[in-house]
């Protein structure tokens, strides 16, 4: 492959499996670029994180709603649980699988894509049964020997245990999708179908009960449907996947190698996000942990962008990485981690300047949490301004460090919690969190600039800063004269207005070369392509 992204390696049998951002030349007969297949990829993951954050944001709202403050608490509890449960269930093979598929594919090696895939799919499965076994046999005694005893979370960690399967073998079958550098299927499987199946089987499995685990038989039946999809998507990508004739190769050494310190970095990284609801739901389960929840998944709603970008950047990573290109991957890098700030500013803008309207959406019980929001909302913000750090250190061949520092965060995070819960609860989950965020991004990031050399930030990130402050103050000022106080009126106005006063102020400062291009490729995906996509079936 050369300087431009031509792709000199051919490739494996399959149907359209990378059109979206495959290096070459485009459908339409332009030369394609690494700027261009980073912004296709983040463009239609950007969509689907967007679309799936919308249909995820609305279906809080409608379980807070419908169900209650407790029982989206108790949901609230269940799901931290269930998505700790599946992160030990991975065991880092989405890693593998990601860096493997793409590593074999690039040899045109049919089998052991093949192989990686089945086997990566077949061990997280294992692991995921025995595991909910484990958790459903246990669940009565864990349960009842929590500080703040509640019998209830008893049910909710059996029934969230039957849902632990789907689970994993819908995230691990789009992990593997995009393993051949393309974002799209995974976008529609975990951003499009499962949230919008889950809000609609919310709605019909509302009607046979008004309890938690209606909430969670929606929550499992969205996953099951969801990865059946996966499943259908992955066969188009590789039509190999199901033919007898092509006898899969397995390569368990070399998957359990990357997996294995990835698997701890991973844990770590859930740590990060939920130890603070596990341990608010130690000390005060149902309302107040759904307050917390409120406020925390509204703060990170700026991570869409950074989530957006990590699926497509991570194989051209060690693509550049691996021919020792690193001077092409030193520039983009720095690029990649300017465009995700400028994407997440504004939404943290917005959650800053709006976090009253936004909590007042679910509830009035939920303004509670808006110091909370602020809180994590920071943390979040210094999150997307490091980039793709850590998935730089893992396509780099240097996952033990990543491991590392994010176990190390982890830890920092729990004990912060574990001081500051019993005392402040809500406030002492949201600085617990707040800290182990921080400290794993600050970790990475260093371990990045000591290890290759690459520094995220530039003289170029006072432009977005400047726009944001202009931004932040107009509608600030425009809120204090808005004629409408309903919350979700006001929230989706001065929301747009803000977005619009930031991409402004950003344009009359004036874009770079690299920016340019981004933003036409971009806008041609937002366009154009989904649609197109979604046209043809």
């Amino acid at each position: 492959m050369d300087s431009r992204g031509q792709d000199r390696t051919g490739g494996l049998p399959g149907r359209e499996p990378e059109q979206d951002i495959a290096p070459g030349v485009t459908p339409t007969g332009r030369d394609d670029t690494y700027v261009a297949r980073v912004a296709r990829g983040a463009g239609i993951s950007t969509l689907g994180q967007g679309v799936g954050r919308l249909l995820g944001f609305i279906t809080q709202i409608a379980i807070s709603r419908l169900f209650g403050a407790e029982t989206y608490g108790f949901y609230s509890s269940g799901v931290a649980v269930v998505t700790g449960a599946q992160t030990v269930s991975r065991f880092g093979m989405e890693n593998s699988v990601v860096r493997y598929v793409a590593h074999h594919r690039a040899k045109g090696d049919t089998p052991r894509v093949k192989g990686t895939i089945v086997q990566t799919v077949l061990i997280t499965l294992g692991i995921s049964l025995a595991l909910g076994a484990a958790l459903f046999f246990t669940a009565p005694f864990v349960a009842t020997h929590l500080p703040n005893s509640s019998p209830e979370m008893a049910t909710v960690i059996r029934a969230f245990a039957f849902v632990l399967p789907f689970f994993v073998f819908m995230s691990m079958v789009a992990w593997a999708t995009q393993g051949f550098q393309t974002v799209t299927y995974a976008a529609y499987v975990q951003q499009f179908a499962r949230p919008a199946l889950f809000l609609v089987l919310l709605g019909v499995f509302y009607l046979f009960g008004r309890s938690v685990t209606s909430v969670i038989a929606a929550y499992g039946a969205a996953m099951l449907l969801a990865g059946l999809l996966g499943v259908y998507f992955l066969k188009r990508l590789f039509p190999p996947l199901f033919d007898r004739r092509v006898p899969p190769k397995m390569e368990t050494r070399e998957l359990f190698k990357v997996s294995i310190p990835l698997s701890i970095a991973t844990g770590a990284r859930y740590l990060d996000n939920q130890s603070a609801v596990l341990i608010l739901t130690a000390f005060a389960a149902g309302a107040p942990v759904g307050i917390f929840n409120a406020a925390a998944r509204t703060a990170t709603l700026s991570t869409i962008v950074r989530f957006a970008f990590s699926g497509i950047f991570s194989p051209i990573i060690s693509s550049f990485y691996a021919r020792g290109e690193l001077d092409q991957l030193g520039r983009l890098y720095k690029d990649v981690s300017r465009w995700i700030f400028i994407g997440a500013f504004p939404i943290f803008l917005v959650i800053v300047v709006l976090g009253h309207d936004i909590l007042a959406v679910f509830g009035k019980d939920f303004v509670r949490g808006e110091s909370a929001l602020w809180i994590v909302a920071v943390a979040q913000l210094f999150s997307a301004s490091v980039g793709t750090t850590p998935r730089m250190l893992a396509m780099t061949g240097r996952q033990n460090i990543e491991m590392v520092a994010t176990t190390s965060a982890a830890i920092l995070g729990v004990i912060v919690s574990l001081l500051l819960v019993p005392h402040f609860g809500i406030i002492g989950a949201a600085v617990g969190m707040a800290t182990a965020i921080v400290a794993e991004n600050a970790g990475t990031m260093g371990a990045v600039r000591w290890k290759i050399g690459f520094w995220p930030y530039s003289p170029e990130w006072l432009k977005p800063l400047i726009a944001g402050v202009v931004a932040a103050l107009a509608t600030y000022f425009l809120g204090l004269f808005f004629p409408v106080h309903i919350p979700i009126v006001r929230v989706a106005a001065l929301g747009v207005f803000l977005g619009m006063v930031f991409l402004a102020v950003l344009l009359l400062l004036g874009l770079s070369e690299t920016d340019r291009e981004f933003l036409r490729t971009f806008w041609n995906v937002a366009r154009r392509y989904l649609p197109r996509r979604l046209g043809r079936g």
